[in-house]
């Protein structure tokens, strides 16, 4: 599914020998992932930690190592795992490889690597040391993602019969328990804890593609098809392959590259952009490969980094709470604790062969993942707040203040997360449920957010970190992914749903349900960064009426100076705060907290654009108000581009009233169109926004906004 269909490919070929495609004029559009197939993919496991680990440099001056992190000669392209871990160290190499896991032959005589059962140890050759060979399931190295070997939900022991063989080296110095068998520990360790987790989670192990993740793809594609059609060369490629399911990513790079594209769209499907991932894993792995390859000149990279915070991802976030809010009565308080994947902070950064130099106190995903929870608050608030107390935040406070917030992160540890003050800490998912408990509350809603569907981070990982209860084998059979439970106060075991001191837990499934909708925002996001190569989408209308440059330092304006839209104008404000946090280190940051003062404005450089484009207009009978009362429209809907690009500060839009209009300025409020719903949606306060400013002598109304799009002015 995630790669073009033969058919297409075929025709696409054809057309290129006939000249009637110049390739280089295409824009390679590849949609990037982890792609984890369901089933258990011997291939896919045997280099998942290898993608990880990243790679070494192996001289100081090595070329394509760029963007490698660390100091030679513990320099690496990622910088996860310590270096000793990641790579053999001289005298420390049995912190790298001290291990292994095993199945006795049926002879009894011969001990099977699980991994790799080329490995063999005789029986007879295995020291006979004290703590040498322990059940699997016993073992002190395990994956704190994984359920290791036990499904909690009947005792299965998926390890029975597998040993662990040696021991793991803590440092430098004889370790009698080593015994290497040349496999790294991480990869052995990570290969059964999924043996364990797609056992629980799958009945057939025949390796598949995620039912959502094709859906997704298939909306992606018609949609890009329908608005750029042969004008793009759309491709999938995954941080680790499967074969026959999908190929590695900057294998699909080089392709292109050699089919002679130099513009490249690349693109992640995760909610909140972050370097980890759309620096490193995306962008730095395929621009090494085409380094490497010769084709380091003349390349061009437009990145989309994330699909959150636009009215469509909202919109499908307002349909995974649904149903578990419309199963309360109206009136019924309710703690919303919206929970993100979270990364580690400030980080650990160090020197020497322990070091794991992963530039974690320069990440952005923690500002861009807030702002995404408060543009989702705005819309629940919106939606539900007049029929459910929701509550956002701690006793006492009431604003969007991330420490105020019930705002939690699902695949992190509390130790990953120091800060100073304490006080600033980011908290886990476990944290926040333990501390509305405490506070009173008795139905807390968990929405998921960050994961585009249901998958193993979701329904593995974020249960064994987080403490949430796993569904039932026959709520996975029927993909029934939600799951709700009980409390008590005190603890974190579920009990019945009886009694006046139990809490009530909704943890809610991510966009299974919606998943042709999740393609269609995801297909506008990329829209955008096609757009940024000058091409505009066909069969819409499009009219680029004026454009002018947008820079992250300085921002920019473009404004229509004559015409009907005389006076619309797009003002993308400067960097407040330059060099903040690229400048930060482990030693000397700031930690993230004040959605009104964040560190970015602009994201990249771009030419920004003021248009049209033809949409459903809105007309008295199919808009209304809060109050239900039908709307009238007072201006011209206007594009802003490139189209669904976001920002962090506010970003001002000026859109004039029509000369027609005639009530009072101060009724009409701005409203964006939805691609989703193909409605309007009210544009909601921005961190750091004002509410819509009147200027009645030039009869314009200005707002801000963090997502550019089609707006328009209705009245009240």
């Amino acid at each position: 599914m995630r790669r073009v269909s033969q058919v297409f490919a075929l025709l696409i070929a054809a057309l290129l020998a006939q000249g009637a495609l110049a390739a280089p004029e295409r824009i390679g559009v590849l949609i990037t992932d982890w792609a984890e197939a369901e089933g258990f993919a011997d291939d896919y496991r045997k280099i998942v930690v290898d993608r990880s680990a990243g790679e070494r440099a192996e001289s100081p001056d090595q070329p394509c190592t760029q963007e490698f992190v660390g100091e030679f000669p513990f320099r690496v392209s990622l910088g996860l795992l310590p270096y000793a871990v990641a790579f053999p160290t001289q005298g420390l190499e049995t912190v790298h490889d001290s291990f292994g896991f095993y199945r006795l032959s049926a002879d009894g005589k011969t001990y099977v690597s699980v991994y790799d059962p080329s490995v063999t140890l005789a029986v007879d050759a295995v020291p006979k040391v004290e703590g040498m060979v322990r059940p699997a399931v016993e073992s002190r190295r395990r994956m704190s993602r994984s359920f290791w070997g036990i499904d909690p939900r009947d005792g299965t022991n998926y390890f029975d019969g597998i040993v662990q063989i040696g021991d793991a080296g803590a440092g430098p110095g004889p370790n009698p328990l080593a015994l290497p068998n040349g496999i790294r520990d991480a990869n052995e360790m990570s290969y059964l804890a999924a043996m364990t987790d797609m056992r629980i989670l799958f009945t057939d192990q025949k390796p598949k593609l995620a039912k959502t993740t094709q859906l997704v793809d298939e909306s992606v594609r018609h949609m890009l098809g329908e608005l750029f059609g042969e004008r793009i060369d759309l491709r999938f490629g995954a941080y680790a392959p499967t074969a026959s399911l999908m190929p590695l990513e900057e294998e699909v790079a080089l392709e292109m590259a050699r089919a002679g594209h130099r513009r490249f769209v690349l693109t992640r499907e995760t909610t909140d952009n972050n370097n980890y991932a759309n620096n490193f894993m995306t962008r730095g792995t395929i621009a090494r490969s085409l380094c490497k390859a010769g084709f380091s000149e003349g390349l061009e990279f437009q990145q989309v980094r994330q699909v959150g915070r636009t009215p469509e991802y909202n919109t499908m976030l307002m349909s995974t709470i649904r149903p578990h809010l419309q199963a309360l009565p109206q009136g019924t308080e309710v703690a919303v604790l919206y929970t993100t994947y979270g990364l580690p902070w400030p980080g650990r950064q160090g020197a020497g062969p322990f070091s794991a130099p992963h530039p974690w106190a320069k990440e952005v995903y923690h500002e861009n993942a807030y702002n995404n929870y408060l543009s989702f608050k705005r819309y629940a608030e919106a939606e539900y707040g007049a029929r459910y107390r929701l509550v956002f935040t701690h006793p006492g406070k009431n604003g969007d203040l991330r420490t105020d917030n019930y705002y939690s992160y699902g695949l992190i540890q509390a130790d990953d997360l120091r800060s100073e003050p304490a006080a600033l800490r980011f908290r886990t998912l476990r944290e926040n449920i333990d501390a509305a408990k405490q506070a009173g509350r008795r139905q807390i809603l968990i929405p998921l957010s960050h994961w585009y569907y249901s998958s193993r981070d979701t329904l593995i990982a974020i249960r064994v970190m987080q403490k949430v209860p796993i569904n039932s084998r026959a709520d996975m059979a029927a993909e029934k992914y939600w799951i709700d439970w009980c409390e008590r106060v005190d603890s974190p075991e579920p009990v019945p749903c009886e009694g006046a001191d139990v809490v009530h837990l909704m943890y809610t499934e991510p966009f299974d349900k919606v998943a042709k909708e999740f393609g269609i925002n995801y297909a506008h996001r990329i829209r955008g960064g096609i757009e940024r190569f000058g091409v505009m989408p066909q069969g819409l209308d499009v009219k680029v009426l004026a454009s002018g440059a947008v820079t992250r330092a300085g921002g920019g304006t473009v404004e229509m100076t004559s015409g009907r839209l005389q006076g619309a104008r797009l003002v993308v404000a400067e960097d407040a705060h330059p060099g903040k946090p690229e400048s930060f280190t482990t030693a000397a940051y700031e930690t993230f907290n004040d959605a009104a003062n964040n560190f970015v404005s602009s994201w990249d450089d771009y030419s920004a654009y003021v248009g049209t484009q033809r949409v459903p207009r809105p007309t008295p009978r199919n808009v209304r108000g809060s109050d239900g009362k039908r709307l009238t429209v007072a201006s011209e809907t206007v594009l802003f581009g490139p189209y669904r690009t976001l920002v962090n500060r506010p970003a001002q839009v000026t859109l004039p009233v029509a000369k027609g209009h005639r009530g009072p300025l101060e009724s009409l409020r701005p409203y964006v169109f939805n691609e989703v719903t193909r409605g309007w949606d009210p544009v909601y306060g921005v961190p750091g926004g004002s509410a819509p400013r009147v200027d009645a002598a030039a009869r314009r109304v200005t707002f801000d906004v963090q997502a550019f799009g089609v707006f328009v002015l209705l009245a009240q």
